[in-house]
């Protein structure tokens, strides 16, 4: 009886822990959900406020190329430095660009804090992210991260345009630091040095090992060629994304829709997204990373290209739940592949960057092609992208894989 009221203990404990851990990564995450949740509506207000698409899309272009530059930049010095204390200044920071945005009414100035918000993301996410690949179970927690942050964009996909009616970007850029500051307390759980997974929450650290199979050394090289092609990847697959996502409030409105109506398929779309993050949570590598990746950018491509053929309330919806459930269930697969093969994490921070250098190019593309061009070229661009995007992972997940199931059957 003493026996099991220890290993009770152990057990609440390392629950404890492990909730904790992932509300830690997820705030320190959080700005870079934030900023990418309230895009679609924080473009439609400056629009309305008085900027074309061109200068609305290069504004979310320069946020996220610093926010890439910023993960760039850190990358090697992440298994030296404090994952806890790089994430707290970098929300800091990013709070400082998002109060600059805020009280801009000039273009100049709102470049500045765009600047700014993206440094100070890229450096909190270098911090969630180095501390996630630590762990050999990063597939299933970028899957639960990925499930929140879509829960806070489809809520602020709800409420914040009511707040920003009329073209009030300044309020919306305050509804964030609100946020920001609310999530501000959790990151100090974060663990300053990379973590062991929890022996308690779902079975041991063992179990997990012999589920996911550790790498053979040589594949534990962070930056092989592979490693290169799935950055590629990354970009394209990112740049397609928020090409769409960048004018997705905005697209409906200008074919007809009803803003209301536009509000609430966003909404739906990060909705629906939540079980695709779940489902990636729950299935993990149990059938490798092959299947989940293809079938993931498929979805992608499909929804991506009805949403933005349709001008029906019916066919965008439609849309919209195959794009979320895509998008949200092959994103932890996508970050998980280069986790696995460099668990110090450098891989996985310059996967951030790769990632954002797409966020980044995409919204400037976008913004040019809706300008000059019409939304036929954009539905071109965003499923080649999509489709080059998937070809250029699938290497790297078949070596991963193979690599996986010869170290299950050596045991």
């Amino acid at each position: 009886m003493p026996r099991f009221r220890v290993d009770l203990g152990a057990l609440l404990g390392g629950v404890q822990r492990e909730y904790r851990f992932v509300l830690a990564t997820f705030a320190a995450s959080g700005i870079g959900y934030l900023g990418s949740a309230a895009a679609p509506v924080l473009v439609n207000a400056l629009i309305e406020a008085g900027l074309d698409h061109r200068h609305a899309g290069d504004l979310g272009t320069i946020e996220l190329l610093s926010l890439a530059l910023a993960a760039l930049l850190i990358a090697p010095y992440v298994p030296i430095v404090s994952h806890r204390k790089l994430a707290i200044s970098g929300t800091l920071i990013a709070v400082i660009g998002l109060l600059i945005s805020a009280f801009s009414f000039s273009y100049a100035p709102m470049i500045a804090g765009r600047i700014a918000t993206g440094f100070g993301s890229g450096l909190a996410i270098s911090g969630a992210n180095a501390a996630v690949a630590a762990r050999e179970d990063a597939e299933r927690i970028f899957a639960i991260i990925w499930t929140m942050g879509g829960a806070i964009t489809a809520s602020l996909a709800m409420y914040l345009p009511r707040v920003v009616d009329g073209g009030d970007y300044s309020l919306g850029f305050g509804t964030l630091v609100l946020l920001c500051f609310v999530g501000l307390p959790c990151i100090f759980w974060l663990p300053p040095r990379p973590v062991a997974p929890a022996q308690s929450a779902a079975g041991s650290a063992d179990s997990s090992r012999e589920a996911v199979g550790s790498l053979a050394p040589d594949l534990k090289r962070a930056f092989g060629p592979l490693v290169w092609m799935t950055f590629a990847g990354m970009f394209l697959y990112s740049a397609a994304e928020q090409a769409l996502w960048n004018f997705a409030y905005n697209l409906p409105i200008e074919a007809g829709v009803d803003p209301a109506l536009a509000a609430q398929i966003l909404a739906f779309t990060t909705i629906m997204g939540l079980a695709g993050g779940a489902a990636a949570a729950m299935l993990g590598v149990r059938l490798g990373r092959i299947f989940p990746i293809v079938l993931g950018c498929l979805f992608s491509v499909a929804g991506r290209w009805l949403y933005i053929s349709s001008a029906s309330g019916v066919m965008l919806l439609f849309g919209s739940l195959l794009w979320g459930v895509g998008f949200y269930f092959v994103s932890p697969y996508q970050m998980g592949l280069v986790a696995a093969v460099d668990r110090k994490g450098r891989a996985a921070v310059v996967s951030a960057a790769a990632f954002n250098f797409g966020y980044a190019a995409g919204p400037g593309l976008a913004g040019r092609i809706l300008q000059f061009m019409d939304r036929d070229w954009l539905m071109l661009f965003i499923a080649i992208s999509t489709l080059v995007s998937m070809l250029l992972f699938l290497p790297l997940a078949f070596r991963v894989d193979r690599e996986a199931r010869s170290a299950r059957d050596s045991v």
